[in-house]
């Protein structure tokens, strides 16, 4: 099993060339019970997401309904270098993941949010608010760990939201 990136350079290769014969073999390394085999999957998309942006995240929407919660956390991993150039493009991800009760998830869609923050605090910030309003309990928790980055104002103003009863 592939445990380094290093490892991975032809899998990159395909998926640049042709992502749907790599997907496939990406999601498994998704499914991995060894994280360093995880870390190569996200690694593998957010390299191929340089070239074929639009590709990974149409392939991204299906993996965020996955049973498998490794498999949903990479959806949004692999998203990470598109959250830092285009934010919006990984919103549909991401809204599909902000309920999700796994803390794994949890904390890899807070920190896709906390990155794109540093871009665009605002499209982060406006999440957030709309977020807040849900009053979900998972949600709260990816909202208090994105807007760490944020302006301690705007952080201050989706907390008081959150609070709300």
């Amino acid at each position: 099993m592939v445990t380094k990136v290093g490892e991975a350079k032809n899998l990159v290769a395909l998926g640049i060339k042709v992502p749907n014969e790599a997907f496939p073999k990406i999601k498994q390394l998704a499914r991995s019970d060894d994280w360093k085999v995880r870390e190569v999957a996200d690694t593998c998309l957010v390299e191929i997401s340089k070239k074929k942006t639009d590709e990974v995240i149409q392939e991204m929407m299906h993996w965020a309904d996955d049973g498998n919660p490794n498999v949903r956390r990479t959806s949004s991993e692999g998203s990470r270098a598109v959250a830092r150039r285009s934010p919006d493009k990984v919103l549909p991800v991401i809204e599909k993941l902000k309920k999700d009760d796994n803390l794994y998830v949890k904390k890899s869609v807070a920190n896709v949010l906390r990155n794109a923050s540093r871009y665009n605090p605002n499209l982060v910030f406006e999440l957030c608010q709309k977020w807040a309003l849900l009053n979900n309990p998972n949600t709260n928790w990816i909202i208090k760990d994105a807007i760490k980055k944020l302006p301690p104002e705007q952080q201050q103003e989706i907390l008081t939201l959150l609070r709300r009863p």
